[in-house]
C-alpha cells in the first residue's frame, strides 16, 4: 500500500501550516485514506467543504466513534497557486503540494474522476478502493453513521423482484432476484438503451452468446439494466429478451450501475457467484469471441493487440511489445513481458498498466503511426494516450528483466516521455485507425 501511494502522491504531503507529512505514515490497519478532489473556483466544492470539515473533525475529536481512522488528502483542481492557497490554507486535512500538481491528472484518471467535488476512499492497509462516491455517501448520510460506506454485497443491492419473459410470449412475470440468480456461476449485467444505436447493434450478438452458453449447460444468467428514457421504449427494448430485467424506473438500475462503476452504454459486466468482477469488457469479449470459446473471459496478463483493444489503449497506460509477427517473435514477446505483466495482474481491478503484444498487421501499424514510432522490431514502449505521451525502451535486445526495470522506472517517474505529435494526439487510437 505505502509503495503504491508514494508512486501516486510522492513521499510527502503537506498540512495547511506547511508541515510535511510522510505518505507512508498514513497507511496501516484500520486506516482510511480519502482523496478529496476539489477547487476553490467550484461553487459545489465550496458548499460541500463545511460538511466534509465537520465530519472530519467529529472523527478526529472523538465525538463520532469509528474503528476506522480517516485522513484526507486534498487533490487540487485549482487553476493557479492563488486559488490553491485559498482552498487549502484553512482546511484541517492534508493536501498534495502545488509543486506536484502534475500528479493530479494521473490520480484523476486512475480513480475515474471527471468532475468535482469527488471523495475517493481507500483502504489504508490494502490500498483498494472502498468507494469512489464518498461525496454522495456523505451527502446522503451527513452524520457519517455508515462510514466508511463499504460496498454492500451485490446480492444485497439486487434484492427484490426482477422481470422475466414468459416462454413463448412477450409477457413479463415477476421473479425473486436472489432465487433467480441462485446457482449461477456467472452473472452478466447488460447496460443498454433502445435509443442507443451501438446498443441495438450489440443486442443480437449478446442474445446469440447467451443462447450458446445456456445451450451448452453453462450456469450463466444476464440481468438487463435499462437506460431507456420512457417506459414505452423500455417495453419495446425488452420484448424478446430471454433473460432477467430490472423493472423500469427501479432505483436498482442506478444502484447496480454505481456499484459496478459503469459510466457508459452498451456495456456488459461479468461477475462471479461472489459478486467479484471478472471483466468490465464483456461486450468486446463477445464481439471478438462470438463462439464463446474463452468464456468467461478472465482478463489475461498479456493480450494480443487488436482493433478491440482501442478502448484500453485510449483510456489506460499500456505497455506494448512490437514483434515481427512470427510464431517465434510472438513467443519471445510473451516471455519478455510475462514477469512484469503477471505482477501487475495480481492487482486485479486496481491495475495501473495493461500489457499487449503486437504482430505485423494493419492495426499494429496504425498504433505505431498514432504514436509516431518507427519500424524498429522488436520494440518495447509504454503508451500513455490520455497524457499524449509515449516512452520507448532504448535497449536493442529486450529481456524480461529489462522490461521489468523499464516498467518500474516508469512508475518511479524516471523515464523521459516523447510527446505524441499534435495531429495524432487530437485523435483516439480508433479514430487514427479509421483515418489511416
Amino acid at each position: 500500500m505505502a509503495h503504491t501511494l508514494e508512486s501516486l502522491l510522492g513521499e510527502t504531503v503537506t498540512r495547511a501550516s506547511g508541515q510535511s507529512v510522510s505518505v507512508r505514515s498514513l497507511c496501516g490497519k484500520e486506516r482510511v485514506l480519502g482523496l478529496y478532489f476539489s477547487a476553490n473556483w467550484s461553487p459545489p466544492c465550496r458548499m460541500f467543504m463545511p460538511t466534509l470539515a465537520s465530519f472530519y473533525e467529529s472523527l478526529k475529536d472523538g465525538s463520532m466513534v469509528s474503528k476506522d481512522n480517516l485522513e484526507i488528502i486534498q487533490i487540487s483542481w485549482d487553476k493557479d497557486i492563488e486559488g490553491y492557497k485559498e482552498s487549502t490554507q484553512s482546511t484541517p486535512w492534508l493536501s498534495l503540494p502545488w509543486e506536484q500538481r502534475d500528479k493530479q491528472r494521473k490520480l484523476s484518471r486512475k480513480f475515474g474522476v471527471h468532475g468535482i467535488p469527488r471523495l475517493v476512499l481507500l483502504d489504508g492497509e490494502t490500498g483498494r478502493v472502498i468507494t469512489r462516491d464518498g461525496f454522495d455517501r456523505l451527502s446522503e448520510d451527513s452524520t457519517g453513521s455508515g462510514f466508511p460506506w463499504r460496498r454492500k454485497p451485490l446480492h444485497d443491492v439486487l434484492k427484490g423482484t426482477l422481470l422475466q419473459a414468459v416462454a413463448g410470449s412477450e409477457i413479463l412475470q415477476e421473479i425473486d432476484a436472489n432465487s433467480a440468480v441462485d446457482g449461477q456461476s456467472v452473472l452478466g449485467f447488460y447496460f443498454s438503451a433502445h435509443w442507443c444505436l451501438p446498443c441495438r447493434y450489440f443486442d443480437p450478438e449478446i442474445v446469440r452468446a447467451y443462447q450458446t452458453l445456456r445451450s451448452r449447460g453453462e450456469k450463466f444468467q444476464v440481468i438487463f439494466v435499462s437506460a431507456d428514457r420512457s417506459e414505452e421504449a423500455f417495453q419495446r427494448h425488452v420484448a424478446g429478451m430471454p433473460w432477467l430485467t430490472i423493472p423500469y424506473e427501479d432505483s436498482r438500475n442506478q444502484a447496480v450501475k454505481k456499484h459496478l462503476g459503469v459510466d457508459g452504454i452498451p456495456m456488459l459486466v461479468l461477475v462471479d457467484e461472489k459478486g467479484t468482477i471478472i471483466t468490465m469488457n464483456g461486450r468486446q469479449a463477445i464481439t471478438q469471441d462470438p463462439e464463446c470459446k474463452d468464456y468467461p473471459w478472465h482478463p489475461q496478463p498479456i493480450e494480443e493487440l487488436a482493433p478491440l483493444s482501442s478502448v484500453q489503449l485510449n483510456e489506460n497506460i499500456c505497455a506494448i511489445y512490437f514483434s515481427d509477427g512470427t510464431e517465434a517473435g510472438l513467443k519471445q514477446g510473451m516471455d519478455v513481458l510475462s514477469t512484469a505483466a503477471s505482477r501487475e495482474a495480481e492487482k486485479g481491478e486496481e491495475r495501473d498498466i495493461f500489457f499487449f503484444i503486437a504482430g505485423e498487421d494493419d492495426f499494429s501499424d496504425n498504433v505505431r503511426d498514432f504514436a509516431d514510432l518507427d519500424d524498429t522490431c522488436p520494440l518495447l514502449v509504454i503508451l500513455d494516450s490520455p497524457e499524449h505521451n509515449v516512452y520507448t525502451c532504448s535497449e536493442v535486445k529486450v529481456t524480461s528483466n529489462i522490461a521489468l526495470e523499464f516498467v518500474d522506472k516508469f512508475f518511479r517517474g524516471e523515464l523521459t516521455p516523447t510527446p505524441i505529435p499534435p495531429l495524432c494526439a487530437d485523435l483516439t487510437v480508433s479514430e487514427a485507425s479509421a483515418v489511416l
